[in-house]
């Protein structure tokens, strides 16, 4: 029995040691061939121009082309799925935020439970705040200007957003519920569409990425009241974070982006991607392109089990910002 449980434990350790030495000839030998990345939002959006700059990057630093494929649907949920599906070799990937999901399956869910999308998380690719704005028409200044104006005429006014259910929308819907405002909410294909009638002073704000709000707020047209953001960001630094403003459970609900793969893709394919990307970001170069969407980019230190607890948080606090904020989707 004795000898029986010696050769048994042999055998283990012998396929144990066998698992990590051929995980490690993987990591080594990947990529030898392209790796496809899924967006799961339209082509020539904020999350397709974001991913295609830094895959371009990976490519580069890895040796192969990373083609971008645009699965649209169900508030990102689509292309999502599909990468959940894929073989966990490291070439189906995923470029895109947790809140969309988390949203969409708070809005679809019967269940009081949220649980994160089945997937190996990589590296947080860069974070990017909201901003608050609204028409320098509206004769509003500030934040305070804002809730003052909605609460001497309730039901008068409009929030506007790039659509049901959308970050966007969301900030906007947990703002109206903790003030305890009365507006309406006027659901848009997309932002540009939204800040458009923004700045013709059709609806009394939005709350969209710089990228967005930022021209505009420098040609004049609209203005910033508040930002999406643990505390003041460097391109708005006179603009008050929504901490200051009394609404700080959004403070930490800024729009992030991830890279993921399948769930059991071997360790050291996450470890050579999550390498590569801390790469990407030590780069000026890469950096500066980064800039262009006013994000921030994280620790380049970051390892695949924080990426992971960063994505479960963020997760589970829309999914909880959702419930309660009672928003339904039609």
């Amino acid at each position: 029995m004795t000898r029986m449980s010696a050769r048994q434990m042999a055998f283990i350790l012998a396929t144990v040691t066998l698992g990590g030495l051929h995980g490690q000839a993987v990591g080594q030998t990947y990529p030898n061939k392209p790796v496809n990345v899924v967006v799961p939002f339209p082509a020539g959006g904020y999350v397709d121009s974001f991913a295609r700059v830094v895959t371009a990057k990976l490519g580069v630093l890895l040796g192969q082309t990373m083609p971008v494929l645009n699965r649209p649907g169900a508030g990102g949920t689509v292309g999502a799925e599909s990468v959940v599906r894929a073989p966990p070799d490291g070439y189906m990937l995923l470029v895109s935020g947790v809140s969309s999901l988390a949203i969409f399956e708070a809005l679809r869910s019967k269940t009081s439970e949220a649980e994160l999308p089945k997937l190996s998380y990589i590296s947080l690719i860069a974070s990017t705040p909201g901003v608050m704005t609204t028409s320098t028409q509206s004769g509003v200044t500030s934040f305070a200007d804002l809730v003052e104006k909605v609460r001497k005429e309730p039901g008068r006014y409009s929030y506007g957003s790039a659509g049901p259910g959308t970050p966007s929308h969301l900030w906007s819907a947990e703002i109206v519920r903790a003030l305890n405002l009365d507006l309406r909410h006027a659901a848009y294909k997309g932002g540009a569409p939204a800040l458009q009638e923004l700045a013709n002073n059709q609806i009394l704000w939005m709350i969209d990425t710089p990228v967005g709000s930022l021209p505009l707020t420098r040609a004049g047209k609209v203005t910033p009241l508040a930002v999406i953001a643990p505390g003041r960001i460097k391109q708005l630094p006179q603009v008050p974070s929504i901490a200051e403003l009394g609404v700080p459970q959004l403070a930490d609900k800024a729009s992030t982006l991830y890279l993921a793969a399948p769930a059991g893709t071997p360790k050291a394919i996450l470890d050579r991607l999550n390498q590569a990307y801390a790469m990407a970001i030590k780069d000026p170069e890469f950096t500066t392109r980064i800039d262009s969407f006013d994000s921030d980019l994280p620790d380049p230190e970051m390892k695949p089990e924080k990426v992971r607890e960063a994505a479960e948080a963020e997760y589970l606090g829309w999914f909880k910002i959702v419930r309660e904020s009672g928003v339904k989707v039609d």
